[in-house]
């Protein structure tokens, strides 16, 4: 009969044992999201933010019990599935965006100021109180964004989304380009153009969200950032056009 052996003690000191045991828990957490996002893929569950959706909060603002979303929708997890589908569909809100006519600047410079201060207002606000606009939508997003490591249901409809949000990029560039006399550098394409103002919109928003000021200048606004970093995309991809 084999004698059982006793687990040995770890002869770590506490400060390194827990060290480990927390960098063990961060691999583990990226596993079950991995093994949720493969599941997500075979069936409509609810991820992230999602997963805590709570009926009777929901229902409670209506003036309801939990017993009104249940009849509607089958159960809690097909409503916060249901709600998380919703918020992963911002193409209709894309198709909502306004930007500044080139007409009613005197420049170009003037007119990409113009576009990047509406593109930082229209995103995240830090400490802001959570309504319905697309700021906090993309938040939302955001919180499921891992999912798409290994989701093609998530993944899928966010390049889809990306994809459609350039193309309105690349149409207002055109114009505003014509619009001044402009053209783009050698070598510039109209949509490299558009994928760097989109990265770097999404990349200021995340700043946003965890502050109102400029992170290197706090006597700036969070949107000095965009509307400065805007300008020298926008400089560096355009000249004035010749005249012949």
């Amino acid at each position: 009969m084999a004698v059982k052996q006793k687990r040995r003690r770890s002869t770590l000191p506490k400060d390194e044992a827990r060290q480990r045991y927390v960098e063990i828990g961060e691999i583990v957490a990226l596993q079950q999201i991995q093994k949720d996002s493969k599941i997500l893929d075979n069936q409509a569950i609810p991820v992230g933010p999602f997963a805590r959706l709570d009926a009777n909060a929901v229902a409670a603002q209506h003036g309801k019990t939990r017993g009104a979303i249940t009849n509607l929708f089958g159960s809690q997890t097909a409503f916060q599935a249901e709600t998380m589908a919703l918020a992963l569909s911002a193409r209709d809100w894309i198709e909502r965006i306004e930007f500044p006519a080139p007409r009613d600047f005197p420049s170009g410079d003037a007119w990409i100021d113009a576009f990047f201060a509406g593109q930082a207002a229209r995103g995240p606000r830090h400490g802001a109180k959570p309504e319905a606009d697309y700021g906090f939508l993309w938040a939302l997003w955001l919180s499921v964004l891992p999912y798409g490591l290994w989701s093609e249901e998530i993944s899928r409809s966010s390049v889809g989304e990306h994809v459609q949000w350039i193309e309105r990029l690349k149409q207002v560039l055109s114009q505003a380009i014509d619009h001044y006399g402009l053209k783009l550098r050698e070598g510039a394409t109209i949509t490299d153009l558009a994928c760097a103002i989109a990265s770097l919109i999404e990349g200021v928003w995340l700043n946003q969200i965890l502050s109102n000021r400029h992170p290197c200048e706090p006597s700036e606004p969070i949107g000095t950032a965009m509307r400065r970093a805007g300008r020298l995309l926008w400089q560096g991809a355009t000249v004035q056009r010749s005249e012949r």
